[in-house]
């Protein structure tokens, strides 16, 4: 058997994630205290009790990243790890940490930082984001070749779903066109902007900036890259994590080469089952599991026992 870890991003956030490992694990409660301590502020509390500011992108990204490494904690207690890592946008953080590289409290500062600058960038535009089920992807991108204004295919999910982002009469109108076009629904999104864009230039020559003067390590894991989908070879990380945010996250393509490396078991580490859910359309012969609560993580252990 051979095991991926991949990593929930951003949007399947929900209040109280993580309270239940908070109050068995001795460990992953230090994870969330430690997080409280270097930020200056009771991070527990929101993302427990403030359902408002958990789904703020300011306190969004540190908190799906702090319970990120209490999952990761509360997995080591059970003698479960991977070679393999990957996450969907901002969980590629979550696979970077698992990587080793870097530390919980380095990881914490960079996503504080990343919150911010991809806030401000969005407070400067008006764009949208919109999922595209069912619809091929070579029609998508004719439809958007055709389009006006700025728009571009964000996130390759898995097989029939596919998200949009751009200026937001463009999404609206390449909605129309999909949905004229075959495709079921076209869904926007409850996003702050258009991620995943050059409409967030200004937040990846920030995010650029700031991470050079950090040390960062050579990632100890086989670890996928959302920008090519591939395996990490030896890219400068100072140059992948800023062009993550302008560039397309190709999820299922990272999905296809753990298969072609023999990988049959996926655990999805955050929030929900978004990411199983993509799996599975991939592959349903694979064995996936997740992990947010202690009630899943019993589930997984009974099933990666089987």
């Amino acid at each position: 058997m051979k095991t991926a870890f991949m990593f929930a991003g951003q949007g399947a956030q929900y209040v109280g994630m993580g309270k239940d490992f908070f109050e068995h694990s001795e460990n992953a409660k230090n994870i969330f205290l430690q997080a409280d301590r270097i930020l200056g502020y009771k991070l527990s509390d929101i993302i427990f009790n403030d359902e408002e500011k958990l789904n703020n992108t300011l306190y969004t990204q540190v908190a799906m990243f702090t319970l990120y490494a209490a999952t990761l904690e509360v997995l080591k207690e059970n003698n479960i790890d991977t070679d393999y890592t990957c996450g969907l946008s901002l969980g590629e953080y979550g696979a970077m940490y698992h990587s080793n590289v870097f530390d919980f409290e380095t990881g914490l500062k960079i996503l504080e930082k990343r919150g911010a600058f991809m806030n401000q960038a969005c407070l400067a535009t008006s764009g949208k984001m919109s999922a595209i089920i069912g619809l091929d992807v070579e029609v998508l991108e004719d439809i958007i070749n055709n389009a006006k204004g700025y728009v571009k295919i964000a996130n390759y999910n898995t097989y029939g779903q596919l998200v949009i982002s751009g200026e937001e009469q463009a999404v609206l109108d390449v909605n129309e066109e999909a949905l004229s076009k075959g495709a079921k629904r076209a869904i926007l999104l409850n996003t702050s902007g258009p991620f995943h864009t050059d409409l967030m230039k200004e937040a990846s020559v920030q995010l650029k900036s700031y991470l050079l003067d950090l040390e960062l390590n050579e990632p100890s894991k086989k670890l996928l890259i959302n920008t090519t989908g591939d395996f990490f070879d030896h890219e400068d990380l100072k140059d992948v994590m800023p062009s993550q945010i302008t560039s397309s996250v190709l999820f299922y393509q990272m999905i296809e080469k753990l298969i072609e490396q023999g990988v049959d078991t996926f655990i999805e580490i955050g929030p929900k089952k978004t990411l199983s859910g993509f799996v599975r359309k991939v592959n349903r012969k694979l064995n996936i599991v997740n992990v947010e609560d202690m009630n899943s993580l019993s589930k997984a252990i009974t099933k990666l026992e089987e």
